[in-house]
């Protein structure tokens, strides 16, 4: 009498073991029954006979018994014809598999490895994050594609292919294999390092472009890395569609690890030498560096030097002061600066002119109630931002179709805010995280939603206001703490939207709240809608406004922040 247990596990010719799949089992007897004209529905029955036949005590059995427990089964319930066609098609299928080679890179030449279809299911799940059973169906597959194929060199690009087609063909997340999922071109990877030229901006089709000669490259392609990595790991596949349509652009996707800013102000009892000693150790905490230099402290050289000696390749410093002679010095110095403009206003009028004809100074404003607490003033941190596109927003909805207008931000802040949560995450940038949030093409978007100038001179303020709501709604809703003031440079976001999109050209994907060009209406407007300005210094002089400019911001106490 045949003592029998289930039947676990099958042994390969190579002495490897593996767990018996029925499902596999199946689709080959089925096969073998439809191209020999039986009834496939017979194939589950035929797979219980086998596994009742060939379990034994230990629960294991070799692969070539197997098969001839399969032949011997098919002859048996009188499906010879089956049988023949289940045993020719797995020789040749077994003498095909073993005269594979797959070639891969190695630096400049390429290697060739046996085809193994375990090494394709644990890429699966290690990539992918499938299933072992799922991921084993997926490379089984693959096999199957390959041994119909009848080709003996294959390329470690067209498996990767032929796997990321079964992955979707099965209704499951698609994705190149992640040895192949930074794509990087080998000969731009080379002259990169090779210093011959510097990355493209990133999303860009082509080589990239040509440098100065003899310019070192190298360290911009750690940023070229993190940026494609963010693209291609990190955001979801509508963020990715949203952000390759030029909807929305990180402000630093190349630096996403650091804190887009920090901001800094001289503690009560810091003297000038410890403060920028401390924001020469700062430097490299984030990828830009803010620092103000307040009028209620007296200065000396250091401080009009620091700018010039704390300056150096891959940092990104910017310096503020509300001290009209620091501010005079810096600009002399050829140092672009900002200044709030009450302490610019306020001052003498020979002096704002002689600091304004230098070109090099611009002014800050900012409501009243934006203003920090004390205990905040030493060092603020933003840990990311996002630039959001309302051209295209404006186009989708047409003239006046307000709605149509705020229902496509809203889907792009959705996207962009869920993004800036995940990248800070990533990041560890802890709970509620803070992040940045402006406009792009802000006046084009108000020109396309009210085409007469009237109606928009009315209905404009009301439409920025609501955008401001929208857009602290959005960050609530993603965990995060919004923050307008004191933003960090766009870098260009609007001129990559610009170049993603193709609707406008650079000039009219501007980043900020102004709603139009410099002149008093807008200057109104903007004062009365806009949670940040930064403008020309020159812009200032001749305006109307100047009383409600140089009304100064009234910091929050502590009792006030928490009422």
């Amino acid at each position: 009498m045949r003592t029998s247990v289930d039947l676990r596990r099958v042994v390969k010719r190579d002495g490897s073991e593996q767990s018996f799949d029925r499902l596999r089992l199946t689709e080959s007897i089925a096969l073998a029954l439809e191209s020999a004209g039986n009834q496939v529905v017979l194939a589950q029955q035929f797979v219980e006979t086998v596994w009742v036949r060939a379990a034994n005590v230990m629960g294991r059995i070799e692969s070539e018994r197997l098969a001839e427990e399969v032949v011997e089964v098919l002859r048996l319930y009188d499906c010879p014809d089956a049988a023949e066609t289940y045993a020719w098609y797995r020789m040749e299928e077994s003498e095909i598999k073993a005269g594979l080679r797959v070639f891969t890179p190695a630096g400049k030449e390429s290697i060739s490895s046996i085809w193994e279809r375990a090494r394709v299911a644990r890429s699966l799940m290690r990539d992918l994050y499938l299933e072992s059973s799922v991921a084993r169906t997926v490379a089984r597959r693959v096999e199957r594609r390959l041994v119909a194929l009848g080709s003996k060199h294959l390329t470690g690009r067209l498996v990767s292919a032929l796997t990321e087609n079964e992955c979707r063909t099965m209704g499951l997340r698609g994705g190149p294999m992640h040895e192949e999922s930074l794509g990087i071109e080998r000969r731009q990877l080379r002259a990169w390092l090779g210093g011959e030229c510097l990355p493209s901006e990133v999303g860009a089709p082509g080589l990239p472009s040509i440098g100065p000669q003899g310019q070192d490259a190298r360290p911009q392609l750690g940023s070229e890395i993190l940026a494609r990595f963010a693209l291609e790991e990190i955001f979801s596949a509508p963020q990715l569609e949203a952000w390759r349509a030029g909807r929305f652009d990180l402000l630093a996707l190349g630096d996403w690890m650091r804190p887009l800013r920090l901001w800094l102000h001289p503690e009560p009892e810091e003297n000038e030498a410890a403060f920028w000693k401390r924001v020469a150790e700062a430097r490299l905490r984030a990828h830009e560096v803010q620092v103000f230099w307040p009028a209620s402290r007296e200065h000396g050289d250091l401080s009009v030097m620091a700018p010039q000696w704390l300056t150096g390749p891959g940092m990104h410093l910017r310096f503020a002061t509300s001290k009209i002679e620091l501010a005079q010095k810096w600009a002399e110095a050829g140092v672009w600066h900002r200044i709030p403009a009450h302490p610019l206003l306020q001052a003498e009028r020979n002096k704002v002119k002689a600091l304004v004809a230098l070109g090099k100074t611009s002014v800050q404003w900012q409501p009243p109630t934006r203003y920090p607490v004390a205990a905040e003033l030493s060092e603020r941190r933003l840990n990311q931002g996002a630039a959001i596109d309302l051209i295209q927003a404006a186009v989708d909805a047409g003239p006046l179709q307000v709605d149509d207008f705020f229902q496509q931000v809203q889907e792009t802040l959705d996207l962009s805010c869920s993004a800036l949560a995940t990248i800070c995450s990533r990041a560890k940038a802890g709970e509620r995280p803070h992040v940045h949030l402006t406009p792009s093409g802000l006046p084009k978007a108000l020109n396309l939603l009210f085409p007469d100038t009237a109606l928009r001179s009315v209905r404009a303020r009301r439409l920025i206001l609501a955008l401001r709501d929208r857009f602290n709604r959005a960050a609530k809703k993603a965990g995060l703490r919004l923050e307008f003031s004191c933003p960090p440079h766009t870098r260009a976001a609007g001129f990559r939207m610009a170049e993603r999109s193709g609707i406008f050209g650079p000039q009219e994907h501007g980043c900020g709240w102004m709603p139009g060009p410099s002149s008093d209406e807008m200057l109104s407007m903007a004062l009365d809608t806009a949670p940040w300005l930064e403008l020309p210094a020159a812009a200032l002089l001749g305006s109307s406004l100047v009383a409600r400019l140089s009304n100064p911001p009234e910091p929050r106490t502590s009792a006030a922040r928490e009422s």
